[in-house]
C-alpha cells in the first residue's frame, strides 16, 4: 500500500475539485473592439496556418472562433495557454469524441505519423467511427432520461435509433423534429420512445422538451405564474395544447379490441335477456371471472404500448387563480416567443409545432445546441447553466455565441461538422485551464476547463485497456438483450392479435381463463412459500422456478395466438419443451436465434476468450445501469431528471477501483493491456507500454525508479499488480487534461 500511496501522491497535481462557472456572465466587450482584434487575429493564423485538407469555410469558422476567443483575452488583459503536445491532445480528443482513451496502437499510429494535417485527419477519423456513437449516444441518452424499460413497455428500438441517428448523422433539426412527431408503437416508430418515457404526463413532457431543446424551464409555470421568469401559467398550457392531443400510453379501455370485447359482453347480455334470464342473471353470467380479466389485461398489454392521437382538449386547472383565464376554460395552441405557430384547419398540430420548435428563426433552438455542444468540447458553456436561458441572459463573449449560431445554421444542423470545427481550433488545442473559476468570475476560455471523466468515460477506457476491439462488442450484454427479446415478444403479440377478429380473440381469452386459474393457484402458493422461506438460497430457487414457470405460461399463448394465424409452431414448441427441462433460459426465447447466434460468436472469438458478456462499452448497457453497478457507482445518471449525472469523487469509488473488477480484468491474461505487453521483451520497453496506455505519455525518470523498487522487492506479478492499482487510482488517469 506504500507503493501504491507514493504513486497516488505523485499523480495528483490536478485538482479534484469539479468546475463550476457562474449562472450569469455579463456582456464582455463592445463589438467593435472584438472586430478590430479578430481581424488581426486571423491574419495571424491564417500567414502561419499548414497547408490542410478540411474546406475553406471550415478553415475560415475555426479562424473566426479563435479570433473572437483571442479579442476576449485581449481586451481582459489575458493569455491564451500555450498549445498542447500532440500525446496531451491524443488522449483528449478520443476521450471527448470516441468517449474512451486510445488504445497503445492507436495512440502510437498517430504519434508516429508526421502528416502536419494529422490532428485534423484524427478528428475527421474519429467523428465517422463507431466510438463517437458510442459516446454520443450517452451523452443524449442523460439529457433524454433515456430508460431501455418504461411503464409498461421497453424501448430498446428507442436506443437503436438514437444511435443510428448520430451514425447516419441525422441532422440536428431533424433528429429533434422526428421526436415531436411521432407516434405508434416504438418498434415501427422508435423515435415515439420521447413520449413513452413520459407515458401519462403529457405536461411534464413539454416541460422537458422546453428545457432540453429550448433551454427554457417553464416547469414553475405548470402550477402558477413563474416566480423568477416572465412566464404565466396560461402560457405554459398554451403551449402544452400543442401535444396533448398526443396520448403518450393507452388505457385498457382505449385499445380497439378492449372495446369489442365490451361490445360482445354486451351482446352475450341481450341474448340471455331473449332467453328468458333476468337483466341481473344476465350480468352476472356474462361477468369475466378474475382469471379472464386478467388473461385479457395481459393479452392486451403490448397494445397499450404506444402513442396515439385522441380527442381531447386542455383546459386550465380547476383551481386557475388568475385574470386572464377561469378555470377549466379551453386553451389553444400558442407559442409564448418568437413566430406564432398558426394551426390551420388541416394542419397537424404537431408537425407545426415541430417547424416552429426547430426553426433557425426560433430565438433559442439553435443557441441551446450551439451552447450544449461548445460545452461538450469545452467543458463550460458559454452561457450556464445550458437548459435557463431568459431574456436578460449574457453570454460570455455575446460575439462569439452569435457566431457559433451561425455556424451551426450554415452548417444545416451537422452536429459533426460543428464539433469538427470546435475541435480543430487553437482554443480548444490549448492546455486546460486547472483553476475553477470562482463563482463572480467569467471565463474567457484560455483553453478548455479541467474535467473529471464522467462514470461512462472512465468505464469504458478501463474496458479499453482490458478488452481488445471493445468497440466491436455489441449487441451482447445480458440484460440488454433480454429487454430487447421482451420489446419483440410485444411486437410480436400485437402483430398476430391484429390479424385476428374479435371474437377469435375473445374465445382464445376464455380458452386462456383455465390455464390463468391454475397459474393463480401456483402464484399464491409462490408466495405463501417465499414467505416462509429460511435462507437466501431458497427464495432464490422459487423466485427461479416462479419466473420458469410464468415465461412458459406467456409462450403458452403465443403458440396458440401462432397456431390461429397458420403459423408453423413446430421451433416455438420445442423451444417451450426446452425450458421445461431447463435447458433453455426463460429469458430468452423463440424471438432471440440471431442475438445468441453474435453471443456465441463472440464467445468463440480467441480475442475474447473467457471475457464474460457484460463487459461492454456503456452504451451497450441497459439504461440506466442497475444499482451497483460500475457506472452507477461513478456517478451515472438515474435517468429521473435532465443530466443529473454526477462527477464527484467518492471514497467508495477509491475502493471499488482498488479491490473491484478493473483490476482483474486488467490482470487477464487475453487483456489488451498484456496483448500489448507480450510483444516487448525489454523491460524499459513494457514501461512505456504501460504508461502510453494509461497517460499517453512516457514515465519520467522518477516513475521509472519507483517502479523498478518496487518490483525489485514485490516480486514481478505483485509489483505489476500493484503498479496497475496506483495507475488507475491516480487523478492523471480519471481526468481529462
Amino acid at each position: 500500500m506504500a507503493f501504491i500511496s507514493q504513486m497516488m501522491i505523485k499523480f495528483t497535481g490536478l485538482a479534484p475539485r469539479t468546475l463550476r462557472l457562474s449562472d450569469l456572465f455579463p456582456r464582455l466587450i463592445s463589438l467593435v473592439v472584438a472586430t478590430f482584434f479578430v481581424t488581426v487575429f486571423s491574419l495571424a493564423e491564417s500567414s502561419d496556418r499548414p497547408a490542410n485538407h478540411l474546406s475553406d469555410d471550415l478553415l475560415r469558422a475555426i479562424s473566426r472562433i479563435d479570433g473572437l476567443v483571442q479579442a476576449n483575452l485581449e481586451a481582459k488583459g489575458l493569455k491564451r495557454n500555450p498549445p498542447i503536445s500532440d500525446d496531451i491532445f491524443a488522449r483528449r480528443i478520443y476521450l471527448d469524441i470516441a468517449g474512451r482513451i486510445p488504445t497503445f496502437s492507436e495512440l502510437s499510429q498517430f504519434l508516429e505519423s508526421e502528416n502536419e494535417n494529422k490532428r485534423s485527419l484524427l478528428i475527421d477519423k474519429l467523428l465517422d467511427s463507431e466510438g463517437y456513437v458510442s459516446s454520443y449516444y450517452n451523452f443524449w441518452a442523460d439529457i433524454l432520461r433515456v430508460k431501455s424499460r418504461g411503464r409498461r413497455t421497453i424501448m430498446v428500438s428507442y436506443q437503436d435509433w438514437i444511435k443510428d441517428s448520430l451514425r447516419e448523422n441525422l441532422p440536428y433539426d431533424e433528429f429533434v423534429r422526428e421526436l415531436i412527431t411521432s407516434e405508434g408503437y416504438v418498434w415501427d416508430d422508435p423515435a415515439v420512445g420521447y413520449y413513452l418515457r413520459d407515458a401519462g404526463m403529457p405536461l411534464d413532457n413539454m416541460s422537458n422538451t422546453a428545457q432540453v431543446f429550448l433551454g427554457t424551464r417553464m416547469q414553475c409555470a405548470q402550477c402558477h405564474d413563474h416566480p423568477f421568469d416572465k412566464w404565466t401559467q396560461k402560457e405554459y398550457y398554451h403551449m402544452a395544447a400543442y401535444t396533448f392531443g398526443l396520448q403518450s400510453q393507452l388505457p385498457y379501455g382505449k385499445v380497439p379490441l378492449s372495446q369489442d370485447f365490451q361490445k360482445i359482453q354486451r351482446g352475450m347480455v341481450q341474448k340471455s335477456l331473449k332467453e328468458g334470464y333476468t337483466r341481473e342473471e344476465a350480468r352476472k353470467m356474462a361477468q369475466p371471472s378474475g382469471a379472464q380479466r386478467r388473461v385479457v389485461r395481459d393479452l392486451l398489454l403490448p397494445m397499450t404500448a404506444q402513442a396515439a392521437e385522441i380527442e381531447r382538449e386542455l383546459k386550465l386547472p380547476d383551481d386557475y387563480q388568475y385574470r386572464n383565464g377561469r378555470p377549466k376554460q379551453k386553451i389553444a395552441p400558442k407559442t409564448p416567443f418568437g413566430e406564432e405557430a398558426i394551426i390551420g384547419k388541416n394542419d397537424d398540430t404537431r408537425e407545426v409545432y415541430a417547424e416552429w420548435l426547430t426553426s433557425a428563426e426560433n430565438p433559442r433552438f439553435t443557441k441551446v445546441i450551439a451552447n450544449r455542444l461548445w460545452k461538450k468540447g469545452m467543458g463550460v458553456g458559454l452561457i450556464e447553466p445550458v437548459d435557463n436561458l431568459t431574456d436578460d441572459t449574457i453570454p460570455s463573449n455575446p460575439e462569439l455565441m452569435e457566431y457559433l449560431v451561425s455556424v451551426m445554421v450554415d452548417s444545416g444542423y451537422d452536429m459533426k461538422r460543428y464539433l469538427s470545427v470546435v475541435f480543430n481550433t487553437r482554443t480548444y488545442q490549448s492546455e486546460v485551464s486547472a483553476e475553477s473559476p470562482q463563482p463572480d468570475e467569467m471565463y474567457q476560455f484560455q483553453g478548455p476547463i479541467l474535467r473529471r471523466m464522467t462514470a461512462e468515460q472512465l468505464w469504458d477506457s478501463i474496458l479499453t485497456l482490458a478488452v481488445v476491439d471493445i468497440d466491436e462488442r455489441i449487441g451482447i450484454e445480458p440484460q440488454l438483450l433480454r429487454a430487447r427479446n421482451g420489446e419483440k415478444q410485444m411486437q410480436d403479440r400485437v402483430e398476430r392479435l391484429e390479424k385476428l377478429d374479435s371474437m377469435t380473440v375473445y374465445g382464445l381469452a376464455k380458452h386462456l381463463t383455465e390455464l390463468e386459474a391454475r397459474f393463480l393457484e401456483y402464484e399464491k402458493n409462490y408466495r405463501e412459500n417465499l414467505q416462509n422461506a429460511v435462507t437466501e438460497k431458497e427464495k432464490n430457487e422459487l423466485r427461479k422456478e416462479y419466473r420458469k414457470t410464468r415465461s412458459q405460461k406467456n409462450q403458452a399463448t403465443e403458440i396458440m395466438l401462432a397456431k390461429l394465424n397458420g403459423e408453423d409452431t413446430n421451433e416455438m414448441t420445442q423451444a417451450f419443451y426446452q425450458m421445461e427441462s431447463g435447458s433453455m433460459s426463460p429469458g430468452f426465447v423463440a424471438n432471440d436465434d440471431e442475438d445468441f447466434e453474435r453471443l456465441k460468436e463472440m464467445k468463440r472469438d480467441p480475442r475474447w476468450r473467457g471475457v464474460p458478456a457484460n463487459m461492454v462499452r456503456a452504451s451497450e448497457v441497459v439504461s440506466p445501469a442497475p444499482p451497483g453497478h460500475f457506472l452507477r457507482q461513478f456517478g451515472q445518471s438515474d435517468r429521473e431528471i435532465i443530466e443529473s449525472s454526477e462527477e464527484e469523487a467518492s471514497i467508495s469509488q477509491a475502493l471499488r477501483l482498488l479491490n473491484g473488477e478493473a483490476l482483474n480484468w486488467l490482470m487477464r491474461p487475453n487483456s489488451a493491456l498484456n496483448v500489448e505487453l507480450r510483444k516487448e521483451s525489454d523491460g524499459r520497453a513494457r514501461m512505456d507500454v504501460i504508461f502510453r496506455s494509461f497517460f499517453s505519455r512516457l514515465p519520467t525518470a522518477r516513475e521509472r525508479e519507483l517502479m523498478g523498487d518496487q518490483f525489485q522487492s514485490s516480486g514481478r506479478n505483485r509489483g505489476y499488480q500493484q503498479l496497475l492499482a496506483a495507475l488507475v487510482n491516480t487523478q492523471e488517469f480519471r481526468f481529462i487534461q
